[in-house]
C-alpha cells in the first residue's frame, strides 16, 4: 500500500441536514482514462464547524464502470469501524453539446402537513433506471410555510433525467420538509418530457398511494403545475463561431501596484526603449490568437486600478487611450498603441477589484439579440491578485446566464492559486447558496 499517495479534491456534494441516508444531486464531473487505474476516495462529513469526518470509502473508477449498471455499493469505515455504505454510479457525458430540460413550476392546495398546518415544500425529480429503481436528478430548494409554493426554474441535462429519451417516465415527488431531516412525503406524479412539451401534462395531481389505500374518498394532495418546459442545447464554442456567431472583444488590463511601479526594473509594466514587458507580450500573444475569430478586427480596450492624473480618484474600466477617451482599437497594433499611451500617462493605483470589469461586461453581453448572432469574450490581462473575490463570485454567477465568457491572462510570476477558484473546471461556481449557471471562466499563466 502506498502511504504517500496525495488525495487531489476533484468535487464536493452539497450539504444535506438531519439524515443518516442522504441522496445528493450534485454532480462530480472527471476523465476516464481507461489505461489508468484511477482511485477515488469518497469521504463522508457531518456538517459543522469542526468538520467531522464520518466514514471514508475508497475504489477504482474501472471498478464503478465495470459494475452492473455502472453502480458500485462500498463500506464507509472510520477509524477501523463500519459508518454504513456508499453507493456510486458512473455516467458517460457526452462531448459537445447537452440538451437540457428547462422547468418552470408551482403547486397549489398541498397537504397541511405541519402542527400549524403549514407546510415547507420541495421538489425531488427521479429518474427511473434500466433496473427500475430511481435516482435523484435534482432537488429544489424548500418554500418555507406555503402551500402554494413557486419554485424557481431549474434545469435538468436530457441524460440525467430520462436516458436522453423523451417519451421516458420520470418522478416528480414532493415533500413537506423537516429540520429534523424526516420529510413528510406529500404525493408524486409521472411524466414525460414529450408530454409535457406538447402540454399535454399541465397540472398534475399530487397523490400518496399510502393515503389513497387508507381513505377510499381521498383524490389528491395537491396538484403540481407545470408552466413552462422546453428543451435547450448547451452550444460549444465552434457551433457558434461555424453557424456565423460575432465574436465581440473587451480587453482590460491590470494597472494597480501589485505590479511595481513603472520605474522599477521587476514591474510588469516597466517602461524600457529597448524590452517590452510582459503585459506587451500577453498582449501580443492574446491578440494574436483572437483576432482570427475577430471579423472585424475592433478590440474594446480598457485598463483598472489607476489613477489618471491630474484626478487622484483610483479608476476602473477607462479607455487605454486616455486621450481621446475611445475604447476601440484597430488589430494588435492599435491594442499596443493604445497600451503605451495608457502606461505613459496613468499612476498604478489600486485596489485590484474584478468586479467593476465583470460588470461591464456583463452589461454589455446582456445588450445583444437574443438569436446568438452575437457573443462576448472579456480578456483580463492581470498580476492575479485580487481584492474583491466574494463581489467578483456574485458577478461571475450573474453573469454565467449571458453570452459572455471571461478568460482570465495571469502575467508575472504568481503562481495563480487563488485565481482558479473562479474557474469551475471540477466545481460549480457557487456564493451564498447561489450556483453559476455554466462555467464562463478559464484561467491561464501566460
Amino acid at each position: 500500500m502506498n502511504r504517500n499517495r496525495v488525495w487531489e479534491e476533484i468535487g464536493r456534494t452539497e450539504a444535506i441536514t438531519n439524515t443518516l441516508n442522504p441522496d445528493w444531486a450534485t454532480k462530480i464531473c472527471m476523465y476516464y482514462n481507461f489505461e489508468d487505474q484511477q482511485r477515488l476516495q469518497f469521504e463522508i462529513f457531518f456538517k459543522g464547524p469542526y468538520k467531522q469526518r464520518a466514514g471514508v470509502a475508497s475504489m477504482l473508477l474501472h471498478e464503478i464502470v465495470g459494475a452492473k449498471y455502472n453502480r458500485l455499493t462500498k463500506d464507509l469505515v472510520e477509524e477501523g469501524k463500519h459508518q454504513g455504505t456508499i453507493t456510486v454510479t458512473a455516467e458517460e457525458m457526452g462531448d459537445g453539446r447537452q440538451e437540457s430540460v428547462y422547468f418552470v413550476a408551482s403547486a397549489t392546495n398541498l397537504d397541511k402537513k405541519d402542527f400549524l398546518g403549514k407546510c415547507d415544500p420541495f421538489l425531488k425529480v427521479l429518474r427511473i433506471n434500466e433496473d427500475g429503481t430511481t435516482q435523484l436528478a435534482y432537488r429544489t430548494r424548500y418554500h418555507e410555510q406555503n402551500l402554494n409554493p413557486k419554485w424557481a426554474p431549474f434545469e435538468i441535462l436530457l441524460d440525467q433525467l430520462c436516458y436522453g429519451d423523451k417519451d421516458r417516465e420520470f418522478i416528480v415527488e414532493c415533500y413537506d420538509w423537516d429540520q429534523d431531516g424526516g420529510h413528510d412525503f406529500i404525493g408524486d406524479c409521472r411524466t414525460t418530457v414529450n408530454r409535457l412539451i406538447n402540454k399535454q401534462d399541465v397540472d398534475l395531481p399530487l397523490v400518496s398511494e399510502k393515503k389513497a389505500k387508507k381513505n377510499k374518498k381521498y383524490t389528491d394532495s395537491g396538484t403540481l403545475h407545470f408552466h413552462k418546459v422546453y428543451c435547450w442545447h448547451d452550444f460549444t464554442f465552434l457551433d457558434f463561431i461555424s453557424g456565423g456567431t460575432e465574436l465581440d472583444f473587451t480587453v482590460a488590463i491590470d494597472f494597480t501596484k501589485s505590479n511595481l511601479p513603472m520605474e522599477d526594473q521587476s514591474s510588469l509594466h516597466h517602461i524600457d526603449g529597448e524590452n517590452i514587458n510582459q503585459y506587451e507580450i500577453a498582449i501580443m500573444a492574446v491578440a494574436e490568437i483572437c483576432q482570427h475569430y475577430n471579423r472585424s478586427k475592433i478590440f474594446r480596450a480598457y485598463g483598472f486600478g489607476a489613477k489618471i492624473p491630474p484626478d487622484t480618484k483610483t479608476h476602473y474600466n477607462f479607455p487605454l487611450n486616455v486621450v481621446t477617451n475611445d475604447p476601440h482599437c484597430y488589430g494588435i497594433t492599435g491594442l499596443l498603441e493604445a497600451y503605451l499611451i495608457a502606461q505613459s500617462r496613468v499612476e498604478l493605483s489600486g485596489p485590484t477589484d474584478y468586479s467593476h470589469t465583470i460588470r461591464l461586461a456583463a452589461k454589455r453581453a446582456a445588450s445583444f439579440p437574443e438569436d446568438g448572432s452575437k457573443y462576448s469574450v472579456l480578456l483580463i490581462l492581470t498580476d492575479g491578485v485580487i481584492g474583491d473575490m466574494e463581489e467578483t463570485k456574485m458577478e461571475i454567477i450573474k453573469a454565467s446566464t449571458l453570452p459572455l465568457s471571461i478568460i482570465i491572462v495571469g502575467v508575472g510570476y504568481d503562481s495563480f492559486k487563488e485565481m482558479k477558484i473562479l474557474d469551475s473546471d471540477n466545481q460549480m461556481l457557487n456564493h451564498n447558496g447561489k450556483y453559476a449557471k455554466r462555467d464562463i471562466v478559464q484561467v491561464f499563466k501566460s
